[in-house]
């Protein structure tokens, strides 16, 4: 028994050694593909070599394993998350201001020996991962795109339901007249022949409707979300002042608004409108695919090679690096790059006055060079998880597939030709449904860049609803509609005291100057009346319809900056800002342009009011914007000018 025992080994022995001889002879004949490959295998090896060495990618590398190391106790960082969710910011402010006139009444002195206020600390956000709070997070967001069952939203996503079930059902009748083609050329049959053809027409044309719908209504779908989602998001935005606070005074710890707005919202949308597709579509490829074959092949085999996914799609997702944290961190500084670049064309003439082009350029290297290293490190995180995934998901998962198709054939008593029909319907059947499986197993890729996403988009709106909801120091007045002061103290953002215990009465019709020097807290007394800044203590009472402008274009108190705003649209447009341009008012606009010494802009052009340029600060010299800021002032006629 030994003896037969020891010679069986042997035979197995060669046998694999025979096998693996005639896989190396086999790839040793095929030179094209062998050089190509080590040739593609250096290459690639070369470059990471390179890329990972430097000491930019081993700090990012570090830094995200630190971060990993930190957030692997689950049960504290879920109790971290839900007391930071809990904490409100109580930043003040952010941006110091500059002198404006000089004469008696008031004097505004600045603090700099008196005891600093304590900064705020900045809320901590949790990284993005696919974990409860991204669930919570984009369960919040889907309410805001898909705000009903009747919504635009539901009735596109309903028919992208149905042409997914479409397609799934023609991939099915397209396997099925494959296999009737193989049996049709094997029996010689040309009826049978043409008759395949023709529903390989018919199904194609359905195919070709059915695929460009599915592209259309995912397109269609993420440019609703986005709309949607965005208006929401403009509504808080552009409320109680909250673009300022957060953009200017960092209220919230909000980066790049404007790469979040314009950028962040949209690839959210695109992602999730794909998601859905690419998860119901191969859900319901494997349930029909597995249906049709165990027909023919059972349960059994398919049950092996399911088990294999499941398996190894854990295993996969168990070592996947944090991509989502990855993306965001991708998205800030992508927004970084950008704001650089948009601080050097608002800045255009300041920096060419100043010949600061080798400074501005060292900058934006530095920018951009911060973006390609994080994106090499990136992108080689990608290749190397890239490697694992396609070989576990794909090609080791068709080793296991193709004994499992063919093993049931091999003891089949169908004939040559139904076997042969068989067969390939299966073999069409399967890779369909092992591509579908590998779609799934990969979700948690696309759900990793949605976290990301998503994350982003959430802190955007939390922050601005935070924002929003600060309540103001600022009182509506009483029965005289002065302006009042009343033991009003006020801190810089970087914690200096500004004014401290200021009492002030302004009546109607009484002129006032404050003066002081730079930094002193002049400027800093108009925010916290304009209720950009919050006052330490005291209080602000001011007419009731404050810096809002009436529909008749009056206000209560206007202010005039020392650079006035320009607003993108016509010469009428710049007189009557924040109204839209009205033309019925034009002798009105044309009478404060004249008082301004500003007819000359509207002689300049044909349009006259109606003039349009793309960028009047570009156009209109300093002395000329600041005229602007007069003739609007003269148009709106408020009851107090800031000036």
């Amino acid at each position: 028994a030994m003896g037969r025992r020891g010679r069986g080994d042997g035979t197995t022995t060669t046998a694999l050694a025979d096998v693996v001889d005639a896989v190396a002879r086999s790839y040793a004949r095929d030179r094209s593909l062998c050089v190509s490959f080590a040739a593609c295998v250096g290459g690639v090896a070369a470059y990471a070599a390179h890329q990972t060495g430097k000491d930019e990618t081993r700090a990012f590398a570090r830094a995200m394993r630190a971060a990993a190391t930190a957030a692997a106790p689950r049960g504290r960082e879920r109790s971290a998350m839900k007391r930071d969710e809990g904490a409100t910011s109580t930043s003040t402010a952010d941006e110091g201001g500059t002198a404006s006139s000089a004469s008696t009444a008031v004097t505004a002195t600045g603090g700099s020996g008196e005891k600093k206020k304590k900064k705020s600390t900045p809320r901590r956000r949790s990284a993005a991962a696919v974990d409860a709070t991204f669930a919570r997070r984009l369960r919040f967001l889907l309410g805001i795109v898909v705000p009903s069952w009747r919504s635009e939203e539901a009735f596109l996503l309903l028919t992208q339901s149905c042409a997914l079930v479409s397609r799934s059902f023609i991939s099915l009748r397209i396997a099925e007249k494959g296999g009737d083609g193989m049996r049709a050329v094997m029996e010689r049959d040309w009826r049978e022949a043409s008759s395949v053809l023709t529903d390989f027409f018919v199904s194609g044309v359905a195919a070709s409707v059915v695929n460009s719908a599915l592209k259309y209504l995912t397109n269609s779908i993420t440019t609703c979300f986005r709309e949607r989602l965005t208006l929401y998001v403009h509504d808080a935005y552009l409320s109680h002042r909250a673009y300022y606070k957060a953009a200017v005074l960092r209220h919230g710890d909000l980066d790049n608004a404007d790469q979040r707005v314009a950028e962040d919202l949209h690839q959210f949308c695109a992602t999730t409108s794909d998601l859905y597709a690419r998860t119901f579509k191969p859900l319901l490829d494997v349930i029909l695919s597995t249906s049709r074959m165990a027909q023919t092949m059972g349960y059994s085999g398919l049950f092996v090679l399911y088990a294999y996914f499941g398996l190894s799609g854990a295993a996969v997702r168990a070592f996947s690096p944090p991509f989502g944290e990855y993306i965001a961190q991708t998205q800030k500084r992508e927004g970084e790059f950008r704001r650089a670049h948009s601080r050097l064309i608002q800045h255009a003439e300041e920096v060419a006055f100043l010949d600061g082009s080798a400074r501005e350029k060292e900058i934006l290297n530095k920018s951009l060079h911060e973006v390609t290293t994080w994106s090499h490190f990136y992108y080689y995180s990608q290749f190397k998880q890239g490697i694992v995934d396609q070989y576990a998901l794909k090609y080791f998962a068709s080793m296991i597939g193709w004994p499992v198709l063919a093993v049931p054939f091999m003891y089949s008593d169908l004939s040559a030709s139904e076997i042969a029909a068989r067969y390939k319907e299966n073999d069409t059947l399967i890779k369909s449904a092992s591509g579908s499986i590998g779609d799934l197993m990969l979700v948690y890729k696309k759900l990793q860049r949605l976290a990301g996403f998503t994350a982003r988009v959430t802190e955007l709106i939390e922050s601005v609803d935070s924002v929003s909801a600060e309540a103001s120091t600022v009182q509506v007045a009483g029965e005289d509609d002065g302006i009042h002061f009343k033991d009003v103290t006020v801190y810089a953002p970087d914690g200096r005291l500004l004014v401290k215990n200021l009492n002030l009465d302004i009546n109607p019709g009484e002129s006032v100057f404050i003066t002081g020097a730079n930094g002193a807290g002049k400027t800093s007394i108009f925010r916290v009346l304009a209720g950009l800044w919050r006052a330490a203590s005291g209080s602000v009472v001011r007419p009731s319809h404050g810096l809002a402008t009436t529909a008749d274009g009056d206000a209560a108190i206007f202010y005039v900056p020392q650079r006035p705003y320009l607003v993108s649209g016509t010469l009428r447009d710049q007189v009557m800002y924040p109204l839209a341009g009205d033309d019925e008012r034009d002798d009105e606009v044309l009478e404060c342009l004249q008082l301004a010494n500003l007819m000359k802009v509207v002689d300049a052009s044909e349009g006259g009011l109606s003039r349009v340029e793309h960028d009047w600060t570009d156009v209109l010299s300093g002395g000329e914007k600041q005229r602007i800021g007069l003739a609007r002032l003269y148009f709106h006629r408020p009851t107090f000018a800031i000036l």
